[in-house]
């Protein structure tokens, strides 16, 4: 239309305010963040309930507090996310908080270095994994000091057979007997145990009584001659 006419390039239409409201169309992405809005805050308006007086209908960016500790989002740096305000990753082009690789952290290399966006972190400055995590099961539980990676397991494996073997995606847990500081005793284990404690016991008082007999008997036969 703005070919055939020129002078209607910025025509209004009715249905752009409820475009800008639900879904933030033809909104500036790097409008400035709006200085009246304070997260969880609730506003003196009762048709708005925020701290912006315009509510959703504000132009400005009305940031979430979850963005703080959050990474960049992939698909924005892509040109590919949908969510716009609503996404819960940044949008912002910031090294520090780019996610990692997973080309670099499974290989050990990047086929798109240097031109790579994500961030590529040294094997060494990471925190190791705990091996009886990855086996199946951690003694230590959240108090391990290692990190525990959540995998889903394989199927096929779980069924006998995986034909991709050590090269598939997915978890094969080797699982281990348990050791004996975890292993539940039977009851007849720890009656005869117990039995045996009372042996020990029987035989000491025993011991004690015989020698106290004896001590008995040497001065009875000191004090008779």
């Amino acid at each position: 239309m703005s070919t055939l006419n020129p002078q209607i390039v910025n025509y209004p239409f009715n249905f752009e305010p409820f475009l800008r409201k639900e879904y933030n169309l033809s909104l500036d992405p790097d409008r400035p963040p709006c200085q009246f809005w304070i997260p969880g805050k609730p506003g003196t308006n009762p048709h708005t309930n925020t701290s912006c007086p315009n509510g959703d209908s504000c132009y400005n960016k009305h940031i979430s507090p979850m963005f703080s500790n959050k990474i960049v989002c992939k698909h924005w740096l892509r040109g590919l996310c949908k969510k716009g305000d609503n996404c819960e990753f940044l949008h912002e082009y910031n090294l520090r908080k780019m996610p990692e690789c997973l080309f670099f952290s499974k290989n050990g290399f990047c086929t798109q270095t240097p031109e790579c966006q994500y961030l590529h972190l040294d094997p060494s400055s990471k925190i190791p994994e705990c091996l009886d995590y990855s086996k199946g099961f951690c003694p230590e539980g959240p108090n391990c000091k290692n990190r525990h990676i959540k995998r889903i397991i394989c199927q096929n494996y779980l069924t006998g057979f995986c034909p991709d073997g050590p090269d598939c995606d997915l978890a094969h847990p080797n699982f281990q007997l348990l050791s004996d500081k975890l292993r539940i005793r039977p009851d007849r284990d720890q009656t005869a145990n117990d039995d045996d404690e009372n042996l020990r016991i029987f035989l000491e008082k025993q011991a004690k009584l015989d020698k106290l007999r004896e001590e008995q008997l040497k001065h009875l036969n000191e004090v008779k001659y």
